[in-house]
């Protein structure tokens, strides 16, 4: 997953290089949503400890 996240801002970064702001607009928000939703995800599951 984070190596999705790194690809998907990567890209969004070469979009804007080459003056597509708008998909450069959209896939970082697309990337700042799925790190939203990441870290929620891993903030509230519960650890299974078994000693």
């Amino acid at each position: 997953m984070i190596a999705l996240l790194f690809a998907v801002l990567a890209l969004a970064m070469v979009l804007a290089w080459y003056d597509h702001w708008r998909w450069a607009y959209a896939l970082f928000a697309v990337t700042l949503l799925l790190s939203i939703y990441w870290l929620d995800y891993h903030a509230t599951t519960s650890l299974k400890v078994i000693l």
